[in-house]
């Protein structure tokens, strides 16, 4: 019959998988927060209007691919120009050889109000807000698994 006292330490490989999980999922929660923040500030040169794309900032169920094992999680909007921002995009007129568009000026919260353009094409440069979150948040990687770590250790 084992001692009541080693009990944890022969726990120690689920606590470990365990203490990686809660970690990762505080980084995803973490990403998902500093996403939010970036857009929200106008952070990678967005304009905040209506919220929108801040309120589409979500994460995805957490997949688990066995017990006892590491899953996976990721962070999305489903806005759709969400991918836009993210990577930048060149649009092109589809019938006729100009896209016709009015500008907005910076005042204008629901119509643009600006002068009318005609172009051949625009390009919009990428403005991410995602990618920056997901290193900035990765950064403090560290200091999550330690925190975990030493919530384990006072369990021992």
């Amino acid at each position: 019959m084992m001692p009541d006292s080693l009990d944890p330490l022969f726990s120690i490989r689920e606590n470990l998988v365990a203490a990686v999980n809660g970690a990762f999922r505080r980084l995803v929660d973490d990403v998902v927060r500093r996403a939010q923040e970036n857009v929200s500030l106008g952070r990678p040169g967005l304009i905040p209007r209506t919220g929108r794309l801040r309120k589409s900032i979500k994460k995805g169920p957490y997949k688990q691919w066995s017990p006892g094992s590491y899953g996976e999680q990721r962070v999305y909007s489903d806005v759709v120009y969400a991918r836009v921002h993210e990577y930048g995009a060149t649009i092109r007129p589809k019938r006729g050889p100009y896209l016709v568009f009015r500008l907005w000026n910076f005042s204008d919260t629901s119509a643009p109000t600006g002068p009318w353009v005609r172009a051949r094409q625009v390009v919009i440069p990428p403005r991410p807000f995602l990618g920056p979150a997901g290193q900035d948040a990765a950064a403090h990687w560290p200091e999550y698994v330690d925190e975990v770590i030493a919530e384990i250790r006072r369990q021992l």
